[in-house]
C-alpha cells in the first residue's frame, strides 16, 4: 500500500485523486519516514502507558476500599449539554437528538453519529456542524452513561446519577441503543430517499462497525470512522484483570472539558472487550463499503498497525485510510487518539478533514464558504 501527501501544492484536495492511504499536510517531522516515527513514539511510549495502568488500578483499588459511599448533596441542573439553538428536532428519549439539516428542503443525507467512550456526545458537536451545514440530518446517539442517558432520580447530583449509570452498562444494553437509534435513522432516510451514513469516533466507530457487521438487516452507504477501536495496543488488555469489580471507577487521563464522567467503570471497559470480540467474529465483506478512517499513527489506543493487518486481511478494498497529526495552529489537546474537532487537532488539519468528509460522503457538492474552509 503505497503512502501519500497531500496539500503539499497548492491545489485544493478536491482536485486531486487521494488513494487509498493517504497523509494530512503538517502531520509529521519533516525529516525521515512519517509511520516509523509514529511507531517509535508508540514503542518509546509503552513503558509508560504499562506505568500509567500501574499507578490506575492501584488509586482505583485504594479510591474502592476508602470510598465513604456518601450521597452527594442535591445540587443545580447539570447543564453539561448545551441548549441547542431551533435547527434540533425533538428527541423521544434521553439517549437522542436530532439535528436538521442547513437546508430541510433539500436534505442530501441522513447521519448517525456516535461518540467514544466517556466522551461527552455534545463534544461530536464540529462534525454534526459540518454535517448539518452540508445538508444532512443527524441522529447524535448518547450511549448510557453519557450525556443525559441516565436515570434521574429526586435529591440526587446529575453527575451522580450519571456514574451510577455508566457502571451498569453491558455490550447488550449499548448495541440495543444503537440498533433502536439505526432504526430511527433509517426511517428518516427513507422517508426522505436519500442516503444513510455512519460516522463513529472511537468506541462509537466500533460499536457502529459492530452492529453494520453483525445485524444481516442493517446497512449504511457510506461510514467516516475516526480512530475507530476496532483493535487496540494489546497493552490496554491488562485492564482485564479488574473485569470482576464492574464498579470500579478507573481515572481517565483525557482532558476533563472532554469527559462525560470523571472516570470509566470497568463495567464500560468490560464492554469495550466484547464489542471488540464480538466484531472479530463478525467482521466479513459486508463491511466493504466506502470508508474513510482517520487516524494517528501515535494513537494511544488503537493500533494502526494492527488495524492496517485487519483490513487488509478481509480485502476490506473500498475502506481508506488518512494518517494524521496534530497541527501545527489551534491546537490544544495533546492527546492522539483524540482527533474529533479543531483544538483536538489543529486548525491546518482540522480544516482538511473537513473537505475529505464532506468529499467523501457527498462527492459532487464539495463547497465551503470562504469563512468555514
Amino acid at each position: 500500500m503505497k503512502e501519500y501527501l497531500i496539500g503539499k501544492r497548492s491545489r485544493s484536495v478536491s482536485e486531486q485523486s487521494l488513494p487509498r492511504e493517504t497523509y494530512l499536510p503538517f502531520l509529521f517531522n519533516r525529516g525521515g519516514d512519517p509511520v516509523s516515527t509514529g511507531f517509535r513514539g508508540i514503542f518509546n511510549g509503552k513503558l509508560l502507558v504499562l506505568m500509567s495502568w500501574g499507578f490506575i488500578l492501584f488509586t482505583s483499588i485504594l479510591n474502592a476500599h476508602c470510598s465513604s459511599g456518601g450521597q452527594s448533596k442535591p445540587k443545580s441542573p447539570d447543564h453539561v449539554t448545551p441548549v441547542y439553538d431551533a435547527r434540533t428536532l425533538p428527541a423521544e428519549d434521553n439517549s437522542i437528538g436530532w439535528f436538521k439539516a442547513g437546508t430541510p428542503d433539500n436534505i442530501n443525507g441522513v447521519a448517525l453519529v456516535i461518540h467514544g467512550l466517556n466522551l461527552r456526545p455534545c463534544k461530536m458537536e464540529s462534525i454534526i456542524t459540518l454535517l448539518t451545514d452540508s445538508g444532512i440530518d443527524v441522529l447524535n446517539l448518547s450511549l448510557r452513561g453519557h450525556g443525559r442517558n441516565y436515570s434521574y432520580e429526586v435529591n440526587v447530583d446529575s453527575s451522580e446519577a450519571r456514574i451510577e449509570a455508566f457502571k451498569t452498562v453491558s455490550y447488550k444494553l449499548w448495541m440495543d441503543e444503537t440498533y433502536r437509534a439505526y432504526y430511527r435513522a433509517k426511517k428518516r432516510s427513507d422517508e426522505k430517499k436519500v442516503s444513510l451514513f455512519f460516522v463513529g469516533f472511537s468506541l462509537g466507530g466500533l460499536i457502529g462497525a459492530d452492529l453494520f457487521a453483525s445485524h444481516p438487516d442493517v446497512c449504511f452507504d457510506k461510514m467516516v470512522l475516526l480512530a475507530p477501536a476496532l483493535d487496540i495496543h494489546t497493552i490496554h488488555y491488562v485492564a482485564k484483570f479488574l473485569s470482576p469489580f464492574p464498579g470500579l471507577v478507573i481515572p481517565s487521563l483525557m482532558s476533563k472539558s472532554y469527559l462525560a464522567n470523571n472516570g470509566t467503570p470497568m463495567a464500560a471497559y468490560n464492554a469495550l472487550f466484547e464489542t471488540i470480540k464480538h466484531f472479530n467474529q463478525h467482521i466479513g465483506s459486508k463491511l466493504n463499503v466506502p470508508t474513510i478512517i482517520f487516524i494517528d499513527p501515535q494513537d494511544e489506543l488503537v493500533s494502526y498497525r494492527k488495524l492496517k493487518r485487519k483490513v487488509e486481511k478481509e480485502t476490506l478494498d473500498q475502506w481508506q485510510f488518512r494518517l494524521l497529526e496534530k497541527g501545527t495552529t489551534g491546537v490544544q489537546e495533546k492527546m492522539h487518539h483524540l482527533i474529533i474537532d479543531e483544538p483536538s487537532v489543529g486548525t491546518d488539519t482540522w480544516n482538511q478533514m473537513k473537505i475529505i468528509m464532506i468529499e467523501h460522503l457527498l462527492p459532487s457538492s464539495i463547497v465551503f464558504p470562504k469563512g468555514k474552509q
